[in-house]
């Protein structure tokens, strides 16, 4: 990293200490991806002023928080301007950066999801996060080695981890308490929850026991990973690309016949593949007692039980046996796409390492539930209280540091 990168530094401090001045600059963004008027475009050359763009994938109060960052770091870094645009959702977000970066126009940064690291290693279309990141701007060793474990592909980091969740069960303590079931002790086991459902069913006017969002994150991947069965062959795809999968193995049928045995008695709510919205308002019209869903969700999941007039509930993700081996991660890193020019490479290095820096990410997880990537801003939070006035969040984060390392729980890269 060349001495010219520090020219852009916050005004009279280095990266290092970069987040102490981050606010809450309530900006709504521009999502206009261009700028032209008073500087220079990403890739155009020449001009004293650098825009590049921060492809998300989030809408309302998340995305307000990203283009807050995205404010807040382009008014406190000399030369440099930052455009937060939410490209609709993950899939689209990587193929159009795929499709951009082969036109010479890639976007500064882009959020990718996790099960999008083999495709995007494949594609040769980004640089090594580490190769951007300025110098002792990130403390790697306080990233957490459950979030970074996934990322971290044959020794080396290829993107930055920023939001990352896992799936825990949302449940109605109100609707336990009427069907005279012990509100503070929800299921552990699948087993556990049938028997739950089948009395809140009984007992009460709600439709179904339980839902999810129909997709394979929940009860697949998740539930072999608490089984400590890797999903697919030669150590999940951590030591070479995987051609075999463990769809038909002993853990995935412990799964299988409980679901079916719930979809079969009326005691699982399908709300449709990857319905994330119906499953959601499903729980929230109390339509349903137990919800899997994830961390991420946390936020308006609370809010939206507060506005039902029920009280809620977080317990860890329930297995066929109630043993723990641990979940594995979900959510998105930060990648930089290798077309760009050096100099803007620098810039969204600089930018990378504000946005995972403790003050930044311990917002962003009040503001959604996406647990922060780094021990300090656990730390920062858990001395600020915010655990102990919030214990739902505390749920996901004692499940993530309960889990035990392996290539089942470090998640199937594929």
């Amino acid at each position: 990293m060349s001495k010219s990168t520090r020219r852009r530094y916050i005004k009279g401090i280095g990266a290092a200490t970069i987040a102490g001045l981050a606010g809450c600059s309530g900006n709504d963004g521009d999502d206009s991806g261009s700028d032209g008027s008073d500087g220079t475009t990403v890739g155009s050359g020449g001009g004293s002023d650098l825009t590049f763009d921060f492809w998300h994938i989030h809408g309302d109060e998340l995305g307000d928080t990203l283009s807050d960052f995205a404010q807040d770091f382009s008014e406190q870094t000399d030369g440099v301007s930052v455009n937060a645009v939410n490209q609709g959702g993950y899939r689209e977000n990587l193929n159009q950066t795929l499709q951009s970066s082969r036109a010479g126009d890639p976007p500064g940064v882009v959020q990718i999801f996790e099960i999008g690291t083999r495709l995007a290693l494949d594609s040769g279309a980004f640089t090594p996060i580490g190769q951007v990141i300025p110098d002792g701007s990130v403390d790697f060793d306080d990233i957490l080695p459950s979030v970074s474990n996934y990322y971290q592909i044959d020794g080396e980091l290829n993107s930055m981890p920023f939001n990352s969740s896992n799936t825990i069960m949302l449940y109605n303590k109100t609707a336990f308490e009427e069907a005279g079931l012990d509100p503070e002790s929800p299921p552990q086991s699948l087993s556990g929850v049938r028997d739950a459902a089948e009395t809140i069913v009984d007992q009460t006017d709600m439709e179904a026991g339980i839902s999810w969002p129909n997709h394979t994150w929940m009860p697949v991947e998740q539930q072999f990973a608490k089984q400590d069965q890797i999903l697919v062959n030669n150590e999940n795809g951590l030591a070479g690309r995987p051609d075999e999968t463990f769809f038909n193995s002993e853990a995935g049928r412990n799964v299988y016949e409980w679901w079916k045995g719930m979809a079969d008695n009326d005691l699982y709510l399908n709300p449709g593949i990857e319905a994330w919205s119906e499953a959601r308002q499903a729980f929230l019209t109390q339509q349903v007692p137990m919800l899997w869903d994830s961390t991420s969700n946390m936020v308006s999941m609370r809010a939206g039980a507060e506005d039902s007039g029920f009280e809620l509930g977080s317990a860890y993700l329930p297995t066929p046996n109630g043993a723990n081996t641990g979940v594995v991660i979900g959510g998105g890193s930060l990648w930089v796409p290798d077309a760009l020019p050096d100099e803007t490479k620098e810039a969204v290095g600089e930018f990378v390492a504000y946005m995972v820096q403790p003050e930044q990410q311990a917002r962003w997880h009040r503001n959604s539930g996406y647990f922060p990537v780094s021990q300090t801003a656990l730390d920062q939070l858990e001395s600020d209280g915010w655990f102990e006035e919030n214990p739902d969040f505390q749920t996901a984060i004692n499940q993530l540091q309960d889990t035990q390392d392996s290539p089942a729980t470090r998640g199937a890269v594929m």
